[in-house]
């Protein structure tokens, strides 16, 4: 699975080592936990459930690619919008 990179400038200092903090304490690299705050800020409890940086459970391989797609959809309905 193919995603879109970006980048950010002028993240603030306190921002940064905030979010570096916050990956050290979850065992994720700083670019997923960037992405899993984001997806909690805009999806809310939603992306907990379907988040694509968590490990699937029982999950079939079939639910997972809904899941992600569903994220996908969204995302892109959200650029198509401009917010």
């Amino acid at each position: 699975m193919t995603g879109t990179t970006i980048t950010l400038k002028n993240v603030p200092p306190e921002l940064h080592r905030s979010l570096k903090e916050s990956a050290k304490r979850h065992k994720r690299s700083l670019n997923q936990e960037a992405i899993h705050v984001l997806e909690a800020s805009l999806f809310g409890e939603r992306a907990r459930r379907t988040s694509l940086l968590q490990r699937p459970s029982a999950r079939s391989v079939g639910g997972i690619l809904v899941a992600a797609e569903e994220l996908n959809s969204r995302a892109n309905e959200m650029l198509d919008r401009g917010t």
